[in-house]
């Protein structure tokens, strides 16, 4: 759509309201040879990238600027064309800010070490790995979009950036942004924004040996495929998770129901480290669930242009049936459906279930606001928990720090969140899983190393 600094607009397929099921507009899908085309032309011009240091932070500065100055507008966007609630896409609006701004602050950090040897010294340098493609999901499109450009222009390289068709108008106004700030302050944009099926665009991403490095956030299934085709090329994958989060028999009941709920249901569970299932103790499980209910009651399903609402859409029709199918397939097989269970068209209602250590439910990833809960002793908790071959986030509630601490050493996860859900991140700390979650690390500082190759430069005492 965006390449070598021109737009390419045409009507080739449809974008959709998740909500009403009805089309937005038509944009722009490329095939397979306009995709060998732009990476020719991005191979040609990938030095032009590696502008300096001082200009790489007016460009991120540019973007978070210009982002806050369009907020309403993304925000509006991401609930028109995600289905994401409004107040939750302002939330995002704000994430996808703070990120831009954090790469900027370390443009000026980045620096390599000085080791010095009796007889040599040397110096380490971080140059740019080259041409990246970014290929970005649905469920946070500005802000994982985010993730993935800005460390990238920290370190000099070319983007192709390939977002999901599924949730493309907001990132389109994104690279509006981009291609403003790189004509203001460059005479060219090293940044590409190619629309269309992943089957064709990232798929050639993926395989082109003129990629040097390819940074993906989706499904586990397609990060497995991206791994048997990426070639020498450098993959850095964020996928999903099952993930468990454990309640103890001394937690703070009140607080965890609170952080569970909003991890549980917030942007109806279409988040990768969401509220996988609950395990609670046995001798507080009758007092927890009831008042997990009763507080996910009160949550207002509808519309994401409203400002009230909590709960919205999921991104498919599809995606809906198969999870009213899959609750429905639990509930036959015995377990005991506590709250929801229903759908209209696209819209989950908050479901709760309880259920055993065998259920379905647990090994799913099911992207929706279901929510499983499995009454467990102690002992337990850890074994269950670890039989998955997922390990992206996990969380406990405890009032002992000391058990705290054993579970957080005991749990095979990339993140361990004590007396919050789950759902908990920030935009500068180390961000990825075990396992088949992942591979690498996001994070805006730790992205940076991921996109960079390190040169030693040894200096012979003369």
């Amino acid at each position: 759509m965006l390449i070598n600094g021109k737009w390419i607009e045409r009507e080739d397929i449809e974008t959709i309201n998740p909500y009403t099921l009805e089309p937005i507009k038509k944009v722009t899908s490329l095939n397979r040879d306009e995709v060998k085309e732009a990476i020719e032309l991005a191979y040609e011009n990938k030095n032009k990238a590696n502008l300096s240091k001082l200009t790489r932070y007016k460009i991120l500065t540019y973007i978070a600027n210009k982002i806050k100055e369009n907020k309403e507008n993304l925000s509006y966007l991401l609930a028109l064309n995600a289905g994401k609630p409004i107040k939750q896409a302002r939330v995002e609006v704000e994430r996808a800010i703070t990120t831009f701004k954090l790469a900027a602050f370390y443009v000026k950090e980045l620096r390599g070490e000085v080791i010095e040897t009796d007889d040599k010294l040397i110096l380490t340098k971080r140059y740019p790995i080259g041409l990246l493609g970014a290929i970005t999901p649905f469920n946070y499109p500005i802000n994982l979009s985010a993730h993935k450009i800005a460390p990238a222009i920290v370190v000099g390289n070319f983007i192709l950036h390939h977002p999901s068709i599924k949730a493309v108008l907001p990132v389109i106004e994104l690279a509006k942004i981009i291609e403003e700030a790189y004509k203001k302050y460059s005479d060219y944009v090293p940044y590409y924004l190619l629309t269309g099926l992943g089957k064709v665009v990232g798929d050639e991403l993926v395989v082109n040996e003129k990629i040097n490095m390819i940074s993906f956030t989706g499904s586990c299934q397609v990060g497995k495929e991206i791994t048997k085709k990426a070639g020498f090329k450098k993959i850095n994958l964020e996928l999903g998770g099952v993930n468990p989060n454990i309640v103890l028999k001394d937690a703070d009941i009140n607080k965890a129901v609170k952080s569970l709920v909003k991890g549980s249901f917030l942007y109806a569970g279409q988040v990768c480290i969401s509220v996988g299932y609950i395990m609670v103790d046995e001798e507080i499980a009758d007092e927890f669930i009831k008042k997990f209910v009763n507080e996910a009651k009160k949550l207002k399903v509808g519309n994401p242009l409203d400002d009230n609402t909590d709960v919205g859409p999921l991104i498919s029709l599809e995606h809906a049936k198969w999870i009213e199918e899959l609750i429905n397939k639990e509930i036959d097989k015995g377990a005991k459906l506590l709250l929801g269970g229903k759908r209209e068209k696209s819209i989950i209602y908050p479901t709760i279930l309880e259920v055993d250590k065998d259920s379905q439910l647990i090994k799913t990833e099911t992207f929706a606001p279901v929510v499983p809960i499995l009454r467990v002793n102690e002992e337990e908790m850890i074994d269950i928990a670890n039989n998955s071959e997922y390990g992206l986030h996990s969380a406990i509630f405890t009032t002992n720090i000391n058990k705290a601490l054993k579970f957080a050493d005991l749990l095979e996860y990339g993140g361990v969140v004590i007396n919050d859900s789950s759902l908990y991140r920030i935009d500068n700390m180390p961000f990825g899983g075990f396992k088949y979650s992942g591979l690498g690390r996001e994070g805006v500082k730790y992205a940076i190393e991921e996109m960079s190759e390190i040169k030693s430069i040894i200096i012979n005492k003369i």
